[in-house]
């Protein structure tokens, strides 16, 4: 059975900005997810995130909400909310870890899941505890069928 995963935001925003270095295999790796029916769990703050970066980077809002919603409709998406008891395991893995306190939220779901975290931040996939399997999309891509 292939792994299950959470995707933090910037392979969502890769995947979408052509002019980042790994756009395409960030596009490949959800694109094989989609294609496979591979589970996700993902922080509700991925919504947040990606229409952020989007829009920032873009200027447009439209595609900004239209994407950050798309992720939400995926079939096979587990949006998890942040609640008190995800808060407080985000608030050890950041502390732990040395962690961003986003990072440390995406760090709280894998862990709760048991999920291979996927991620483009360098940091974050570094500083994830050893209970975290943390990848890259290339390093991902060759878990799946």
């Amino acid at each position: 059975m292939a792994d299950v995963f959470t995707v933090d935001a910037s392979v969502f925003v890769s995947a979408v900005q052509e002019s980042e270095a790994s756009s395409g295999t960030s596009r490949e790796f959800l694109q094989r997810l989609h294609e496979t029916g591979v589970p996700l769990f993902e922080p509700t703050l991925v919504l947040t995130e990606v229409a952020a970066a989007i829009a920032r980077g873009t200027g447009d809002r439209r595609r900004s909400r239209d994407l950050a919603q798309s992720i939400g409709r995926l079939p096979r998406v587990t949006l998890v909310p942040l609640d008190a008891v995800l808060a407080e395991a985000a608030a050890k893995a950041a502390a732990d870890h040395f962690l961003r306190g986003a990072d440390a939220v995406y760090v709280a779901v894998a862990e709760r899941y048991g999920t291979r975290l996927v991620t483009l931040d360098k940091e974050q996939h570094a500083r994830s505890p050893r209970t975290v399997k943390a990848a890259t999309p290339a390093e991902a891509l060759k878990t799946l069928p």
